[in-house]
């Protein structure tokens, strides 16, 4: 994110996406004035839906991580997400299933993804999976506290202690090759690297440092919106 010169007193957003109406609370927060302009006659951008036959279908993501992000943009605002919302924390997380007819349930507690682990693959990569799982929290803690929620200005603001703490911890390798490096059942290592295709990379070309979207589902938990998805963009409206 670049810090522009000017006036900031009136901010006009376009697109009322996720990232849009967030930027609206956190600006009406702070004081300014915000028209948000979008095409559609309803906000959610790529959190869409669409009714059929009575059914109601979210027509993007279907699920949510962090949602401590969305909490601190209505809390910008005076307002609790969990007012507005009612959060559904998923246990399993998911359910991964095989070519081969395997099936695992993504858990985020450690004890218990360590017990389907075990039941899945064997107690040696049970093992390597909680040597993954510190390593994953080690990279989400690194980037989330120094790159993503941190502003710059120039790319030469990135030349600090902490890109070659990223490089230390294997951040600028490639994402399959790390996550093989704690676990060697292949099923397994997709279910800690798919995450990058969220990104559009796929895991074997995707920078080690995509394991933080990982982080996300597996580690710190998934949660579903009563009403689908598309009751978060209609509630931060």
């Amino acid at each position: 994110m670049r810090t522009l010169p000017g006036r900031t007193d009136h901010v006009v957003i376009v697109g009322a996406g996720l990232a849009g109406l967030s930027a609206a609370l956190h600006l009406l927060g702070s004081g300014r004035t915000v028209t948000l302009v979008e095409r559609d006659d309803h906000p959610g951008g790529r959190a869409g839906l669409m009714d059929r036959g009575g059914y109601r279908i979210d027509t993007g993501p279907t699920v949510l991580t962090m949602p401590e992000l969305v909490e601190d943009a209505f809390a910008a605002v005076g307002e609790s997400l969990r007012d507005r919302l009612d959060l559904v924390a998923l246990h399993p997380a998911y359910r991964a299933r095989f070519a081969d007819g395997s099936s695992l349930d993504v858990h985020t507690a450690p004890d218990a993804m360590e017990a389907e682990i075990e039941r899945f693959a064997g107690a040696r990569q049970a093992v390597g999976y909680r040597r993954l799982r510190t390593w994953l929290t080690r990279l989400y803690e690194l980037q989330m506290r120094r790159f993503i929620d941190t502003n710059f200005d120039s790319p030469l603001e990135l030349l600090t202690p902490d890109l070659a703490r990223l490089a230390a911890l294997g951040g600028f390798g490639r994402l399959d090759a790390r996550i093989a490096t704690f676990i060697s059942d292949e099923r397994l290592r997709r279910v800690f690297s798919f995450q990058a295709l969220y990104a559009g990379v796929p895991p074997a070309r995707a920078l080690a440092a995509y394991a933080v979207i990982a982080y996300m589902d597996t580690v710190a938990g998934v949660h579903f919106p009563r009403g689908g998805m598309h009751a978060l963009p209609r509630a931060m409206a």
